[in-house]
């Protein structure tokens, strides 16, 4: 059986493949089965505790900061300054409310002082999802907001933001946004049927202007969206990046205006629900929720050949077949120094945090999974999950939509170990 192969694996490998350095976990917790104060069940040696929470409930949290009034935060992914003055100082959250009230706070970690900013300058902003800190140190968030979705480049103070409206990038409905060394930006379009998009600058740093393009896999498989394990239809294979240029391979509409519509035009493999990004060392990976898998992409070529790194296809069982020990929806991912692969899955109550060990054998997949945490808190999901490269040994974690409405950022460490 390949799971049984699977965490045999798993469990000889933990102690050379993670900062954490931890024994996996068995099984996926039972929902409501901890403290909404300590809501994770972890690896022995592994702690956690509150960064922020949004009501006053929990006496041990470090700061109570409610982003958005009278309804939940629905705090969403994360990122601290990685570069420039004050690097590592101020830790950054997007708040995902819908009607125009998402939102980004700001946290100094040195004095506790905050700020809170709602893009009112732009009518408000809207779901506002993804967060990516730039090589050029600038932030880079967008909405997941429909077809039209805007994403925005904020200039950083300390506290204070000064963010741009960026359509040349595509308006789609944003979620994974990541930078690889070249200057590119890869976005993912969170919908069945999205695509991925690679977002080539004219110039390195600027966003005003550049070419946008689209992920086409040439396989022979048409993709299915379905919620069924087993159903949905995953494209992987040979690929190339496809100009969304009006005029050229049957692309109409700008992408400035719907980047989703240009897509189609062009005829480009549909994905299902794409969602997070993450960029390792020469790859690209890019979670595909409604089809329970995470993608590899190598980032260093027009004529990539995409593989399944982690899914129910290739080394996992699906969540409908092993309930306990199962893949259910990859949503946000991360990465630690050492090219492990972190995904958070959007699974309400019982949201698992899988490892995924760097590929040595180069067949395309992860050499191994293992089960690193589950949230327990009823009605939530575990998101922006974040690494900071000043901080390699703790894992930020946000809680997002929490029944009792008190949504938090955790902090899961071993050894707190500052670089």
């Amino acid at each position: 059986m390949v799971f049984a192969a699977m965490l045999s694996v798993s469990c000889s490998l933990t102690p050379r493949t993670s900062p954490f350095h931890f024994l996996p976990l068995t099984q996926s917790a039972v929902p409501g089965s901890m403290s909404t104060c300590a809501p994770l069940v972890l690896p022995e040696g592994i702690t956690q505790s509150i960064l922020v929470q949004e009501q006053p409930v929990c006496s041990q949290a470090m700061h109570t900061l409610d982003v958005v009034t009278g309804t939940s935060d629905w705090t969403d992914m994360s990122t601290v300054n990685e570069t420039g003055m004050h690097s590592g100082r101020y830790f950054y959250r997007t708040h995902e409310t819908k009607e125009g009230r998402g939102a980004m706070s700001v946290l100094d970690v040195e004095t506790g002082q905050t700020s809170i900013h709602t893009g009112e300058e732009f009518g408000g902003w809207d779901r506002l999802d993804g967060i990516e800190w730039t090589p050029w140190g600038t932030i880079l968030t967008a909405e997941e907001a429909g077809a039209y979705g805007r994403l925005f480049e904020c200039q950083v103070d300390r506290l204070l933001l000064t963010c741009v409206d960026r359509p040349a990038v595509g308006r789609m409905s944003h979620e994974g946004i990541a930078v690889t060394p070249d200057g590119s930006v890869y976005l993912a379009d969170e919908f069945d049927g999205g695509s991925i998009f690679k977002f080539v600058p004219d110039a390195y740093g600027d966003l005003s202007a550049g070419q946008l393009f689209a992920l086409n896999v040439h396989s022979r498989e048409v993709t299915i969206c379905s919620e069924t394990p087993g159903i949905g239809v995953t494209p992987t294979g040979p690929a190339e990046w496809v100009a969304l240029t009006p005029g050229r391979d049957g692309v109409v509409t700008d992408p400035a205006y719907n980047a989703r519509a240009a897509a189609r035009e062009a005829g480009v493999a549909p994905f299902c629900r794409s969602e997070d990004i993450e960029v390792i060392d020469d790859n690209v990976y890019v979670s595909l929720t409604t089809t329970h898998a995470v993608i590899q992409i190598p980032w260093g070529t027009p004529t990539p050949e995409v593989t399944e790194y982690a899914g129910i296809n290739t080394n996992m069982q699906s969540e409908e077949s092993m309930p306990t020990y199962g893949l259910y929806a990859p949503d946000n991912l991360a990465s630690d120094q050492d090219g492990n692969l972190y995904i958070a899955e959007d699974n309400s109550g019982r949201s698992d945090i899988w490892v995924a060990a760097p590929d040595k054998d180069g067949d395309g997949t992860a050499d191994s999974i293992m089960l690193f945490a589950t949230l327990t808190t009823r009605g939530a999901e575990a998101t922006g999950i974040y690494i900071s490269p000043f901080d390699p040994a703790t894992l930020y974690v946000n809680v997002q939509h929490a029944d009792n409405g008190n949504d938090m950022t955790l902090t899961v460490s071993r050894n707190h170990v500052q670089q």
